[in-house]
């Protein structure tokens, strides 16, 4: 399958944690191998759980190629806003929750205000899914339709415990889309096929997963070249409000 010229990924990670690890530079070596003409970055480990600042400044400053995907941790409240409020002044393009990693569950008071800040911003926000108890995929169903303006994705596509309810997750609500990052061809060809094109983004999970095996998972599938369009680069310039590819 030919593919499209040009690639955003929706789901990299920068940072340390337990075996994982990814500096900018090494992403921007990844990216230019695999022909990624941008990546959406999020914070991994101490960054992403309890030090937030510097979890936020990391993938702030890997750009202009790397854009960020800011966390701040909802059990620190005010705090947390504040923090979400100095990325959004220098370039965030919208937020990354955890809530396996975060100790929070999608639909409890404590996240509450950021959705409501996410919503102010005409943010996105990026949720872990896939994982019982905390990042169960039908608990960011609710949260999106009692938000139906914010534009939400289901980051690893509910792998590996949810994967087989994804499909109607995502057809439950219409602001709940798919990180393709971890899910296999069968299961986004569904959602393509039930639901189009336009509710998949193409992610690769860099460093848990690589690029290679994220592009290939897609290649194994027979998109026409609109849906190809939508998957690598048009829905994620569309949800994260991103300048269009030149």
């Amino acid at each position: 399958m030919s593919r499209a010229a040009s690639i955003i990924d929706a789901h990299a990670m920068l940072g340390e944690e337990t075996y994982l690890s990814l500096t900018a530079s090494e992403l921007l070596r990844r990216m230019d191998a695999a022909g990624v003409s941008t990546a959406l970055a999020r914070p991994l480990g101490a960054g992403l759980i309890v030090d937030n600042r510097a979890g936020n400044d990391l993938v702030l400053s890997a750009g202009p190629r790397i854009r960020g995907l800011v966390s701040a941790n909802p059990w620190w409240g005010d705090r947390g806003l504040a923090e979400l409020d100095r990325c959004r002044e220098v370039g965030a393009v919208g937020m990354f929750l955890d809530p396996l990693r975060q100790g929070f569950f999608p639909t409890e008071p404590a996240p509450v205000p950021f959705y409501e800040r996410a919503q102010q911003y005409d943010w996105p926000i990026v949720f872990r899914t896939g994982a019982y108890v905390f990042a169960d995929v039908l608990a960011v169903v609710e949260v999106a339709r009692r938000f139906p303006t914010i534009q939400f994705v289901a980051g690893f596509g509910g792998f590996a415990d949810m994967w087989f309810e994804i499909a109607d997750a995502i057809g439950s609500v219409p602001n709940l889309h798919l990180d393709a990052s971890l899910l296999w061809s069968d299961g986004i060809e569904e959602i393509i096929k039930r639901f189009g094109a336009q509710r998949v983004l193409f992610g690769s999970a860099e460093p848990r997963n690589r690029y290679a095996a994220a592009l290939r998972t897609l290649d194994r599938l027979e998109l026409s070249t609109a849906e190809q369009e939508a998957i690598f680069h048009g829905n994620a310039t569309r949800i994260f409000h991103l300048e269009p590819l030149r």
